[in-house]
């Protein structure tokens, strides 16, 4: 009897989906400790903050801060919010956070899921492209998702594909002199269908990726290292940015 290639690339990629679920779980607890930011008013820096999504926290970025440390990149800053109001709300109390904790220089967000949202809403309405040089969105639903009609509370109805939220964003500009790289998974079951995380700047197709499996894939760590490789050969150019020792 004869396997169906497809069907065994879609079976491994919902074990990886599995796996990754349980690596969260294991994480999840862990992502309420303090976080060891330290704030430094400096025009040179340049910081990655972390966006978590929908009813997660700052663990599950534990594997991508991993490897941030590896390739040298030390300062980045974690931003742990509750899945609950609305994602403009979300957005503002980004804003608030990073001009508590980020005090100078430039920065990276990378947002996952709903995160990508809320970066989004701190970036094209309350006028946080005058900070950030790149945005990084990993399984964001740009475009929507119709797992929003299985889960009806206000927050993830704002996810919905027709719903008057992205609407608006989607028609809003895109932010000024900021690079956006969206990155989408094949095998995502949150975001469906896993095209609608594209559409926002530059795509980045996975077919072989899951929604949570995508936090913790090295082609995706690498990618994301090339792209903070460019931005600081970019901002060393104009004397701007430096990894910096600190991290939370």
């Amino acid at each position: 009897m004869r396997r169906d290639p497809e069907l065994s690339t879609k079976r491994f990629g919902m074990l990886r989906e599995a796996g990754a679920a349980i690596g969260h779980a294991a994480m999840f607890g862990f992502g309420f400790l303090p976080t060891r930011h330290r704030t430094q008013r400096s025009n040179e820096i340049h910081t990655v903050v972390l966006v978590h999504g929908l009813a997660g926290n700052r663990a599950q970025f534990f594997p991508l801060q991993g490897f941030l440390r590896w390739r040298g990149y030390d300062r980045h800053y974690s931003y742990n919010y509750r899945s609950t109001g609305s994602i403009e709300a979300k957005g503002l109390e980004l804003k608030r956070h990073l001009d508590e904790n980020v005090k100078g220089g430039r920065i990276t967000l990378i947002g996952h899921s709903m995160g990508g949202l809320v970066s989004r809403v701190y970036l094209q309405m309350l006028g946080g492209d005058r900070r950030v040089d790149t945005l990084i969105t990993l399984g964001t639903p740009h475009q929507g998702s119709h797992f929003a009609q299985w889960m009806p509370t206000d927050l993830v109805s704002q996810l919905h594909p027709k719903g008057p939220f992205l609407q608006h964003l989607n028609e809003l500009p895109m932010p000024n002199d900021v690079r956006c790289v969206s990155f989408a998974a094949g095998n995502d079951l949150m975001v469906l269908p896993g095209t609608n995380a594209l559409g926002f700047g530059e795509d980045v197709f996975l077919e072989d990726a899951g929604h949570l499996d995508i936090l913790f894939k090295r082609k995706v760590f690498l990618k994301i290292g090339t792209i903070l490789d460019q931005e600081d050969e970019r901002l060393s150019s104009r004397g701007l940015g430096s990894r910096g020792p600190d991290a939370g």
